[in-house]
């Protein structure tokens, strides 16, 4: 039995790697990594994040600094995720992230027989909207 469940992961495994999703994500990864203009804005952008992260940094910072912070950080992803290359890798992750995550919520309710109460697919169609 142990072997079949090793042999069904495996094929799992495969079935990702091969779906349109993570097809999607890599092709959206590649082409954001070849362009000049979205690796410089990235790169700008977590030096940015970094630097204003350090300022913060041993200290105590008040709810008024950490807003601001936030803010700030929120202010330049918006910068970033213009780049169409960028937003389009940013959609297509988040894409292959949600179908991980309800292949994992099935898998979990399946060996716990509990419903995985962070969302996604329980496993249990009755209360479900769909799979995509």
């Amino acid at each position: 039995m142990r072997n079949d469940i090793i042999d069904k992961a495996q094929e799992l495994g495969t079935m990702i790697a091969e779906s349109e999703e993570r097809i999607r994500m890599t092709d959206a990864s590649d082409k954001m990594n070849a362009n000049e203009e979205a690796v410089e804005l990235l790169r700008t952008y977590n030096d940015n994040r970094k630097a204003a992260s350090e300022k913060l940094r041993g200290t105590n910072p008040s709810k008024e600094q950490i807003k601001e912070f936030q803010s700030y950080v929120e202010a330049e992803f918006e910068k970033v995720a213009k780049n169409p290359l960028i937003s389009e890798y940013i959609e297509a992750s988040r894409d292959f992230d949600n179908m991980v995550n309800q292949v994992n919520a099935v898998l979990s309710y399946f060996i716990t027989g509990q419903e995985n109460s962070g969302g996604g697919c329980s496993g249990n169609c009755s209360s479900c909207g769909s799979c995509k």
